[in-house]
């Protein structure tokens, strides 16, 4: 990026120009990435009234993922021993996969903060015989997380459940009298992978998205129609082209509160690093002439230094006049401000932006605090943003981390500083004189092999390990 040139290296350089995919003869633009969808309908019980709506269920999100090009493992009323059958299959298909979706309709209980998935075959029994009878839904997810890059958990699944009332009353008076309750459990997402074991089930990375037909620890209905409200609400937006996934869960769930006047309440976690969609949208003149080469969106971007202010402000404020809270074109609008060396302007567009969860914003909004460009020079803030979004998987602020080395611009002082504190951490034995010579540079390769930090000088995430983002000496780039 031309503005970051006048230092004497190339200071967090964070645009990385990729292969864009290419356009397709539709109109929409069509994700390449392989996807894969295990949907799940469980309605003949046989120790309990059948169930209206979960195959019709069922049938229709198969369907609609079909014609997205998903490919699905559909599976009707099955069995333990089927279902079994059918989730190993959706494993094994896993590998490589940018697209995990799993969807049941049916019954499901939830024990010990633990949600269980009842197939039809399922008998009334005790505490110790759930697993023989019930399917573990940690067991799926756990399992999509490690094979898939973005996840979907869609479980229309909360219905008044008689296996809920029946196992309650059979441990009604014993010291596991409240391990069933109502509705389905939280499924964690984003906690750590050794997250105590009364957590739940959950996703340890972001790209997920997880989707309750009724919040967690409440109910949901089947409704009057073919298919329940939020099947049939969520069906309605797979079927609209170029809506971005987050934003379709999000439409799916508003629509089921409307039509059942607030007794339905969906509830959905999406946590996404990137905009996601199943067909890509149609890209405006604000994403032709400013959006950043790596996107979802499937054009090819343009660098920085090849945004032409004069063409792209215009176009992507006329954008958000119609789209006013559009996230990637208010980001947009930020670096065609930033072009333009409007930093005030270009810092208030990608403030909105990451404020409605666009996480590159995070990143550039970094850059920004960092080099002082548009608001004061602000290394622990701009680190604290670019943190976050490397946390939510954004590698490009995981390169201004990481690869870029802040002792160009020492002197004596922040040397000296540099090596008290790899002495106080136990690396260096030697005179803090300024000097960072063989034994400084080893002292500081020593910390960073022991901390897991790349051996790139003193980068961001080394000086922020050691608590100096302090000693950087501020510049000017405006």
């Amino acid at each position: 990026m031309s503005r970051l040139l006048p230092l004497p290296f190339v200071l967090l350089a964070l645009v990385v120009a990729l292969a864009a995919p290419a356009r397709a003869d539709t109109g929409v633009f069509q994700d390449p990435g392989k996807r894969v969808a295990l949907v799940v309908g469980a309605a003949a019980y046989r120790e309990v009234t059948a169930l209206e709506n979960p195959a019709n269920d069922a049938r229709v999100i198969a369907e609609a993922l079909e014609g997205l090009r998903f490919e699905v493992i559909h599976v009707q009323d099955p069995t333990r021993a089927e279902f079994m059958d059918a989730r190993q299959r959706f494993l094994d298909r896993l590998a490589g996969s940018d697209i995990a979706l799993f969807y049941y309709a049916g019954h499901a209980i939830q024990i010990g903060n633990v949600n269980y998935l009842i197939p039809v075959d399922a008998e009334f029994g005790t505490l110790a015989t759930v697993n023989e009878n019930f399917i573990d839904l940690s067991a799926i997810v756990n399992e999509m997380d490690a094979r898939a890059k973005t996840k979907i958990v869609v479980l229309d699944a909360c219905r008044d459940n008689p296996f809920e009332a029946e196992l309650a009353e059979a441990l009604a008076g014993t010291p596991d009298a409240g391990a069933v309750k109502r509705g389905l459990a939280v499924i964690k997402s984003g906690g750590p992978p050794e997250k105590p074991a009364d957590e739940g089930e959950g996703f340890n990375t972001y790209g997920s998205i997880i989707a309750f037909a009724a919040a967690p620890g409440t109910t949901a209905t089947d409704g009057e129609g073919a298919n329940s409200p939020y099947t049939a609400a969520l069906a309605t937006e797979l079927a609209k082209p170029g809506v971005e996934v987050g934003q379709m869960f999000r439409a799916a769930a508003a629509n089921v509160v409307r039509e059942t006047g607030g007794q339905q309440q969906p509830e959905y976690l999406v946590r996404l690093t990137d905009e996601v969609y199943f067909s890509r949208p149609q890209p405006s003149d604000c994403d032709y002439f400013a959006i950043a080469p790596y996107n979802q969106v499937g054009i090819p971007g343009v660098e920085f230094d090849a945004i032409r202010p004069s063409r792209a402000i215009p176009a992507c404020e006329e954008a958000l006049a119609n789209e006013p809270n559009h996230p990637r074109y208010l980001h947009n609008l930020g670096r065609a401000y930033d072009a333009a060396a409007d930093y005030g302007k270009a810092v208030e567009y990608y403030r909105k932006s990451s404020e409605l969860g666009y996480v590159p914003a995070y990143s550039t909004l970094g850059v920004m605090h960092i080099n002082g460009q548009g608001t004061g020079q602000d290394f622990a803030e701009g680190v604290r943003l670019l943190k976050h979004a490397a946390q939510m998987g954004y590698r490009l602020a995981k390169v201004g981390l990481r690869n870029q080395d802040f002792t160009v611009l020492f002197e004596a002082d922040q040397y000296k500083a540099l090596q008290s504190a790899l002495k106080r951490a136990g690396y260096y034995d030697g005179p803090i004189d300024g000097a960072f010579g063989k034994g400084s540079h080893a002292a500081l390769e020593a910390f960073q092999k022991a901390e897991g930090l790349s051996l790139n000088g003193a980068t961001l995430e080394t000086l922020d390990r050691l608590s100096l983002l302090d000693i950087i000496p501020h510049y000017d780039l405006n």
